[in-house]
């Protein structure tokens, strides 16, 4: 069975817990990334995802100069060992109603897993590719 370690991002970009919205969101855009690893010092406390920019800054009329990612930010960090299975984490996705899980080893990060991620391992894996695919578009409403 897959690991998540098999399947995650390797690459994670991490900011800091005071960064300001504007700095992330002209990061997340230049990484053509949709969330970011919040860390106070050397650990990691938070993430922020396109979303919560979206819906606790922007809809709130909040400056995002002004707003700090530990204001925005979804804590406690949620996250999964590299050694848990795809499925393991695909269901604790699926119970928190989350797109992302950070991959935590001991006190670092080491990855991220998401639902793209998965969808791809699934995709390739697929003998009838166009059954997984009707299978995904109609599930997604979970998320």
């Amino acid at each position: 069975m897959k690991k998540v370690k098999d399947i995650m991002t390797r690459k994670v970009v991490t900011v800091d817990k005071k960064d300001d919205m504007c700095t992330i969101a002209k990061l997340m855009e230049e990484k053509g990334i949709g969330s970011v690893v919040v860390m106070d010092k050397e650990k990691a406390v938070g993430i922020v995802t396109e979303r919560d920019i979206i819906t606790r800054c922007l809809a709130k009329c909040s400056d995002p100069k002004k707003t700090t990612v530990s204001d925005i930010m979804s804590a406690p960090l949620v996250s999964v060992d590299p050694e848990c299975t795809v499925p393991d984490a695909a269901k604790l996705m699926i119970s928190k109603m989350f797109r992302r899980l950070a991959v935590v080893e001991g006190d670092a990060v080491s990855g991220i897993i998401t639902t793209s991620d998965m969808i791809r391992e699934s995709f390739a894996k697929s003998k009838k590719k166009e059954d997984m695919l009707l299978y995904l578009v109609s599930d997604y409403e979970v998320f």
